[in-house]
């Protein structure tokens, strides 16, 4: 106390002397306040005084004052008045330096750190360039991080912030924080240069201040995204920054719930920088709802970085979470025999998938989830590992994990990479085996591979395309007349083949409505409710398609179907993950009402992707296809049978069908949600979610055909 009184009293006493004395030049000033911080390490050897307690912090800030009231009066650009010269001439930063080191009194080092902060940021003319700043800089960089949780963490990080600064409006002068390459004694033939500021930034980054770390993740994703090469370099392969970024990450995974709401992992949003909170007044909180929020947000900062980084940094860091985080943990967790372990598993990556953008990371996603082979895919390839596991859970006994495990792949056919649409839809369709070859039968020729026991199906629906149908007949938008009239006016006797190459049907309403009279009348529940809800289809399909449009645009696929030899087959297989759709598809009358909902979303996605190949054999019901070849139409045919015969035999199937779209619309309490509910009610169900995706298909092709001949 004494002492503190006494300092004041000191400084008074020399402030008052200071405003007596007779008026001397800045340098003189400068040059006395520089002497008497140097000064008073001559005279005071003892270490039990504190910063504050001395006038040290005074002596500094008059310095610093000094300089800036010289710059502001010189005016010129890339001058330096005398004090700065002597400040540089003298090797004044070199010196604080070393004081700052000991930090000796105590608090020193926080001191210089301001010091070096406010010149940096204050002064206008370039100093990094100067030999006698840049090298004390470095000095003082390469002392920061290193006391863990030390008192001067937040100077340290202001310093170095500043520095990033700096850097980011000249590139080049990172440079100077790349060591020059000196000889290792254990490999006396190798260079190795160090990078002193990003491995200063990535030891804060572990600080228990949240601020400190938050900064320092700032100026490491700065110094990640500098264009210098020799930067890029030196972060690879001489710090430990991918390795530390990816144990981060895989160390918080570690630390997830694996008992927890599905719903609550799906719902939480999590962002880099903005992870605080308070589990005491969340009501929304979990148990582990603030590990999941942390790996969540670190998640989000890897892939914001690699988003700006460098593009090798990007990709050195994206291979190094593959290694630690998905080979590391994921892949065995999916793997596992465990339902609860690999349902936990399966969530957790789709979360992680909707997180992922930054092509880097969300290419070894793909990779790791659907292998990195882009070749012919046979029906005898067991395929990759994972992928091949993850087709089986979809057709699971249990509900959640195959919900779960649908939704993953929902979750990847929502990114845009190319690599995973290539393998889950193309791989097998490039070759066109699935045509019927050499000859082409007529195109009013149905052909699938139950083509004969179906004949008198596909007649019947063909003739109901002739009847005046109300339902059609609203459904039916003046843009849809006008290509309808088009269409009628080309060449009846145009082949097949030469509307394939021109992805435009002769007769486009046939195609179109080929899918609204999929389901006859009497086994449509909206011909009582009146409630077709065509219009709500187009709107969404022309929206969604106008997406997934940009979203391939640059992908560079073909704007006519493809034969490429590579990708030719003997005998046809669709792939396994249109296998699995279509398996599932054909036995929607026996499975959940969630399930058949997410199922038929998830082909309503695949049908809106704009490769010609996969259109032409997806939503071309008359397209002619080699024998035993499965196709989307094929296989609503063999589900719409399999009503028919049900309706057949139940004389209350109209009240049933019409109750449960009631339930399902809110339109009636729905007591099957209580555990009652009539029977077939599941099945009944089932008919209404394919009456709508017939729906949806019919929009989905109409919108493709309007946009194909708007282009055209």
């Amino acid at each position: 106390m004494k002492k503190a009184m006494f300092h004041k009293f000191t400084n008074f006493i020399q402030q008052a002397v200071e405003t007596f004395a007779p008026n001397i030049s800045p340098q003189e000033e400068f040059v006395y306040h520089w002497k008497s911080v140097t000064s008073y390490f001559v005279d005071n050897k003892d270490g039990c005084v504190r910063i504050e307690e001395t006038a040290l912090p005074e002596h500094l800030d008059s310095m610093l004052r000094i300089l800036q009231e010289e710059e502001s009066e010189l005016g010129e650009a890339g001058t330096t008045g005398m004090c700065m010269e002597y400040l540089l001439q003298h090797r004044l930063l070199e010196t604080l330096y070393t004081l700052g080191r000991t930090d000796h009194p105590p608090g020193m080092k926080q001191c210089v750190l301001r010091f070096f902060t406010k010149l940096l940021s204050r002064i206008s003319h370039p100093l990094l360039p100067h030999i006698n700043v840049y090298r004390a800089v470095q000095r003082l960089v390469k002392a920061c991080g290193e006391t863990k949780a030390g008192p001067a963490e937040k100077e340290e990080i202001e310093f170095l912030c500043t520095v990033c600064a700096k850097i980011k409006t000249d590139p080049y002068l990172v440079n100077f924080f790349i060591e020059s390459p000196s000889k290792s004694a254990k490999t006396p033939h190798r260079t190795v240069p160090a990078f002193s500021l990003l491995d200063a930034l990535l030891a804060l980054s572990t600080s228990q201040d949240a601020r400190v770390s938050l900064k320092a993740c700032e100026g490491m994703m700065l110094c990640a995204s500098l264009p210098e090469q020799s930067a890029a370099l030196a972060l690879i392969s001489q710090t430990k920054f991918c390795h530390s970024i990816a144990q981060t990450l895989t160390e918080l995974y570690r630390k997830l719930p694996m008992q927890v709401n599905l719903d609550d992992i799906e719902m939480i949003e999590a962002k880099w920088g903005f992870n605080d909170i308070n589990d005491r007044h969340d009501e929304k909180a979990f148990p582990g709802k603030r590990q999941v929020i942390s790996f969540l947000s670190w998640l989000d900062y890897c892939d914001q970085l690699i988003a700006v980084a460098n593009p090798d940094v990007g990709e050195a860091l994206s291979r190094e979470i593959h290694q630690q985080l998905l080979t590391g943990c994921f892949s065995s967790h999916l793997l596992q025999a465990s339902e609860s372990g690999s349902l936990m598993a399966t969530v957790y990556i789709t979360r992680c998938l909707r997180t992922v953008c930054s092509p880097a990371l969300l290419k070894e996603f793909s990779y790791f989830l659907l292998g990195s082979d882009r070749g012919l895919e046979s029906k005898d390839n067991p395929g990759h590992l994972i992928n091949k596991r993850l087709l089986e859970r979809c057709n699971h006994l249990s509900d959640e994990l195959c919900l779960v495990t649908l939704k993953l792949y929902d979750t990847l056919l929502q990114k845009e990479d190319e690599h995973i649409f290539h393998c889950l839809l193309l791989r097998t369709l490039l070759g066109r085996s699935y045509l019927q070859l050499p000859s082409l039968p007529s195109q009013d020729t149905v052909s699938d591979s139950t083509q004969d026991e179906n004949l008198e199906d596909k007649k019947n629906a063909s003739k109901e395309e002739d009847k005046p149908d109300d339902l059609v007949g609203q459904t039916t938008s003046s843009d849809n007349a006008e290509i309808i009239a088009n269409n009628e006016d080309r060449d009846s006797s145009q082949d097949h083949s030469r509307n394939i190459a021109n992805n435009l049907p002769s007769e486009v309403h046939k195609v179109v409505n080929s899918f609204l009279t999929l389901l006859p009348d009497e086994i449509k529940s909206t011909i009582q409710t009146v409630d077709c809800s065509y219009d709500m289809y187009l709107r969404d399909a022309s929206k969604q398609f106008a997406i997934q449009e940009r979203v391939c645009k640059s992908w560079g696929w073909p704007k006519q179907p493809i034969s490429e030899l590579s990708f030719s087959m003997e005998k046809f297989h669709q792939g396994p993950f249109l296998q699995m759709l279509f398996d599932k598809l054909l036995h929607m009358l026996d499975q959940s009402y969630s399930v058949n909902l997410l199922l038929t979303s998830l082909i309503s996605k695949v049908a809106l992707v704009p490769h010609p190949n996969l259109h032409e054999y997806l939503l071309d019901p008359f397209l002619p296809v080699a024998e035993g070849t499965h196709t989307l139409y094929s296989v609503l045919i063999k589900v719409t049978n399999e009503i028919k015969h049900h309706q057949k035999t139940d004389s209350t199937f109209p009240q049933k069908l019409i109750l449960a779209r009631k339930q399902l619309f809110g339109l009636v309490p729905n007591i099957h949600s209580d555990g009652g509910g009539f029977e077939d009610q599941s099945r009944m169900e089932a008919i209404i979610v394919l009456e709508e995706f017939c729906k949806e298909l019919s929009a989905i092709t109409f919108v493709k055909h309007h946009a194909a001949v708007t282009k055209s």
